[in-house]
């Protein structure tokens, strides 16, 4: 079943668009790129892709960046790591400082290229030196963290101070640590609590949390049970994962709240879910779920003749349907091979919804063995498609692989697209 999901596209669009402007360079035509930006805004991504497309290779670095974007993130088209990476490139070459960012961005998680630390906080500091509040916070991060080095958070209060003034809220948050844990400023419990304050009135979750757990220790504040469940609350909400264990906390032992165990583990149970789960803890959430847009079966009663004709010639939901049942002996002998076989034809048919049971049985080794190349392959077609939580697989499967792996995944998948055109 759906119990989570992967980026908004709502949220991947204010990217694409965030990126467009950052990317235009004066020599930019922004009238050619009208009708791909007013495609992207449709969410016609393959109309953006094709009209983008046009205008490679050509004096344009927006276009180049929100090439990369598109190829990076898989929408519109199969995700594929180096394509976006040569399109980050060119729009860098042409002036662009969002794809100088997404370059450094490249070296620092590793996906596209190895991981190079020193490159990446050179491409970084290029990119956060032209003033942009999103490239200052990247270059914070990188700094707080210790990418490629020793921490240097004094730099990365700097930055970090440099992006908050122009209002991106991360940044003072990121800040408000800073000043609460006395790393890289001197200690001042009493900014920390202004800033989280002023982030969390902005809805930040990460802010409220923070804030949350001042008023629970009532060190630097008064204790404040009430405040600090409300803040929780406020976080949780937003599948904030330390919130939800600190209010799972909260009503564990009556913090604020009544105590009500059930609420307790439900919360604590939401919380091991949330983000920064675990492959493994990601594909027991997602489980094999059926296609919703079709009526779901009398599973019990015996395979009809019609259905199973349908799925000997061919058809791909009935290859779909059939095929559950031969896998689960839902109204028929247990028969993995056919199973499998049918599940096969129906996903190489194109039908997105084979496409990501037959890659969820690669990742999970169930009935077929265990491979994440070949899961990979798959469920980046189901993402292509727009199938539920396909991107969200696909991109946990990547964050597995090494480079060279990665590399052979992708061609896995252009391997598959060209046994589909060639049937």
């Amino acid at each position: 079943m759906r119990t989570r999901s992967g980026l908004p596209i709502l949220a991947l669009l204010c990217l694409l668009m965030a990126g467009a402007a950052a990317a235009q360079s004066p020599a930019a035509p922004g009238d050619d790129l009208a009708p791909a930006r007013a495609a992207l805004e449709d969410r016609r991504y393959a109309e953006a892709l094709e009209r983008l497309e046009d205008l490679a290779g050509g004096d344009s670095a927006e276009a180049e960046f929100l090439l990369g974007e598109l190829y990076a993130h898989g929408v519109g088209v199969l995700q594929d790591f180096p394509t976006a990476l040569a399109h980050y490139r060119r729009a860098a070459d042409l002036g662009s400082m969002a794809g100088v960012n997404a370059l450094g961005r490249a070296l620092v998680e590793g996906r596209v290229i190895a991981r190079d630390p020193v490159l990446a906080i050179e491409y970084l500091t290029r990119a956060a030196m032209s003033g942009d509040a999103q490239f200052q916070y990247d270059l914070a991060l990188a700094l707080d963290i210790g990418l490629g080095d020793e921490a240097r958070p004094e730099e990365a209060a700097t930055w970090y101070r440099r992006a908050a003034e122009q209002g991106n809220v991360e940044a003072v948050t990121s800040l408000g640590v800073l000043y609460l844990e006395g790393r890289g400023v001197e200690r001042a419990p009493e900014q920390a609590i202004a800033l989280f304050s002023a982030a969390s009135e902005r809805g930040d979750a990460r802010a409220q949390n923070n804030l949350g757990l001042i008023y629970v220790r009532g060190e630097d504040v008064e204790r404040d049970y009430d405040r600090a469940f409300e803040l929780f609350s406020s976080a949780a909400g937003q599948g904030q994962r330390e919130a939800l264990n600190n209010l799972s906390v909260m009503y564990a032992n009556g913090y604020g709240v009544a105590v009500d165990e059930a609420e307790s583990l439900r919360l604590l149970e939401l919380g091991r879910r949330a983000g920064g789960q675990s492959l493994e803890a990601l594909l027991e959430t997602v489980g094999f779920p059926f296609d919703s847009r079709l009526a779901v079966p009398d599973w019990d009663a015996p395979l009809g003749a019609q259905d199973e004709q349908a799925a000997r010639y061919g058809e791909p939901v009935a290859l779909y349907l059939t095929a559950l049942r031969y896998l689960n002996g839902a109204g028929v002998p247990i028969d993995t091979a056919r199973g499998v076989e049918r599940l096969e034809r129906a996903a190489a048919a194109g039908m997105g919804s084979a496409q990501f049971m037959l890659g969820l049985m690669y990742a999970n080794g169930r009935v077929v063995p265990q491979d994440y190349l070949m899961a990979y392959a798959w469920v980046s077609h189901a993402a292509l498609r727009g199938v539920p939580e396909a991107d969200v697989v696909r991109d946990a499967l990547a964050a597995q692989m090494s480079v060279a792996q990665l590399r052979r995944a992708q061609q896995a998948v252009s391997d598959i697209l060209h046994d589909q055109e060639g049937d």
